[in-house]
């Protein structure tokens, strides 16, 4: 199981991912995967490995606040590797306490000692560690005696996502990035190859989130209607997560209303489609901007990304992509878009493991697996 951060389904028909183009020819394509709410990373692949919505599994955002460990979240420290971060089974969990050993490499969580848990095998993120690297250790790990050989396998690459942010989604360096990831996919192919596995193999490939083109003549001011020392802000844009620190969430709500190009809820209020709204962790207020929009402050440093995303998953840029290949799959064929849930499932039934309560169903590989 391979991620690619910030595959949007539309990079595919590119025509410029000769790799992924071979694997989706000889096996199963998604029309898109859609994302859960908020359609960015952590929670995604969290998500990924859980089949649940981020508002089950407790991994509502990059960054948030727990009020019960009195702590904040976030991704890029230390704190993140703390196991009461973690709700659900993940995959690799699941695996291993069936009998079933699991390998991560970066895989969101797979860090953590999720349920007292981790993979027999696993790598924190380390950027500097070059994918063609990555792939090696994975195939490495393919050539341990069988008592020692894991059963599932799980690779994150974190482009095209940075180069999407940095030079927005549909330029020459986000697709130089795409070919970045497909080299990867094809080293193992190659590798796979050599072994005489990639026939008894199943590869499935996903994404957490699309991308959407960003300017600064596309953004709305927070502090047009608020003043920022009334408020607390633990995520800004283009998903915001805000409280008014005297209370009055109320009148908060009605001042973000007064913001073109946003909609805001009431924590209990977010629509029934998104799946969010009833963790602890998630602040009173929630609001997203429209596609494309973005949110600073005025007084804040200026926009510096050309590309994001975080906005409704019900926007198509935000769909992801799923690709699967294997003796378990049909060849050549296609499924409709899913919600990333139920990637959970069907890991599950490749494994051969039960899988542990989640928010997914397996429906919508049935037509396509052997």
């Amino acid at each position: 199981m391979l991620g690619f951060d910030g595959f949007a389904r539309r990079y595919l028909d590119a025509d410029s991912a000769p790799a992924l183009h071979a694997l989706a020819r000889s096996g199963v394509t998604a029309r898109a995967m859609i994302p859960s709410f908020p359609t960015i990373t952590f929670p995604n692949f969290y998500t990924l490995a859980t089949g649940l919505y981020p508002d089950h599994s407790g991994m509502v955002n990059n960054r948030f606040f727990d009020p019960v460990h009195d702590s904040a979240f976030e991704y890029k420290k230390p704190i993140a590797h703390e196991a009461y971060w973690w709700g659900g089974e993940p995959i690799w969990v699941t695996a291993t306490k069936q009998g079933a050993q699991a390998a991560t490499m970066f895989w969101v969580g797979s860090d953590a000692p999720v349920g007292g848990v981790r993979p027999a095998l696993w790598h924190s993120y380390d950027h500097a560690i070059a994918f063609s690297a990555r792939v090696d250790t994975m195939l490495a790990w393919l050539d341990l005696p069988a008592a020692q050989r894991p059963r599932l396998v799980m690779g994150y690459f974190e482009e095209p996502d940075m180069q999407g942010h940095r030079h927005g989604p549909d330029t020459p360096e986000t697709y130089q990035a795409v070919l970045r990831v497909d080299s990867a996919l094809a080293q193992l192919v190659r590798g796979l190859e050599s072994r005489k596995m990639y026939d008894s193999v199943d590869i499935v490939i996903v994404a957490d989130h699309g991308m959407e083109q960003v300017s600064p003549e596309h953004v709305v001011y927070l502090d047009d209607v608020v003043d920022s020392a009334s408020v607390n802000v633990v995520t800004l844009s283009p998903n915001l997560s805000i409280s008014a620190r005297d209370g009055d969430n109320d009148g908060l709500l009605a001042k973000l209303k007064k913001l073109p190009h946003v909609t805001a809820w009431k924590k209990g209020d977010v629509p029934a489609r998104l799946h969010y709204g009833t963790s602890a962790r998630i602040t009173p207020v929630i609001a997203v901007t429209d596609p494309g929009w973005m949110i600073a402050w005025r007084h804040g440093r200026p926009l510096d990304v050309l590309g994001e995303h975080g906005y409704d998953n019900a926007d198509p840029l935000m769909r992801a992509l799923f690709l699967a290949h294997g003796p378990d799959f049909k060849a050549g064929t296609t499924i409709e878009e899913f919600p990333n849930v139920d990637v959970y499932d069907l890991i599950a039934r490749l494994l051969g493991v039960t899988p542990a309560p989640n928010d997914g169903t397996l429906a919508p590989f049935l037509p396509v697996l052997r």
